[in-house]
């Protein structure tokens, strides 16, 4: 119960967020990039990608994650304005043929993921797009955005920033 209350108090606080210029001038960076690339469908999956941006680093605020990962190595941390690996960077480069990524050094990916919000963000929704074609439906695309297919905690989480998103009409 006591977990429940904590889970509602947070949940409540996010909604009531109110977004500032850099935040919202991020995301509608995160959905200028996104209408650029539809999944295999056509869809774009712009408030999606604006609502894991919001929710990974609060619309661009905080761009270093998994801090405690970090100090297994820097392959184990995110970067970016959308939390990316670089494990993860490198598999879109390799599969959307992104030779200039492809050629990067460890260190200069990190820098650009964290440095280039056009950059990272297309990065991420590459990646998106991605597990939008190869997955059986939004719920798992979603979840295995966070690693795992069946996530409903993160999946939850995605929905109240699109929600507002929607209040933002961004």
């Amino acid at each position: 119960m006591k977990l429940f209350v904590i889970l509602l108090l947070c949940s409540l606080s996010l909604l009531a967020q109110s977004l500032d210029f850099r935040q919202i001038l991020t995301l509608k960076t995160v959905k200028n990039i996104a209408l650029q690339y539809p999944n295999k469908r056509g869809e774009t999956l712009e408030n999606t990608a604006m609502a894991i941006c919001l929710a990974e680093t609060n619309g661009g605020k905080v761009k270093w994650g998994d801090k405690q990962l970090l100090r297994k190595g820097i392959k184990k941390a995110s970067y970016g304005i959308m939390q990316v690996r670089l494990q993860t960077a490198r598999f879109v480069a390799k599969r959307y043929n992104l030779t200039d990524v492809k050629m990067m050094s460890d260190t200069q990916l990190i820098s650009k993921l964290m440095h280039d919000t056009l950059f990272s963000a297309k990065i991420a929704v590459l990646y998106l797009v991605y597990l939008s074609d190869t997955s059986k439906s939004y719920f798992e695309a979603v979840s295995r955005y966070n690693g795992g297919r069946v996530n409903h905690p993160y999946y939850n989480k995605i929905q109240r920033c699109l929600k507002i998103i929607k209040r933002h009409n961004l």
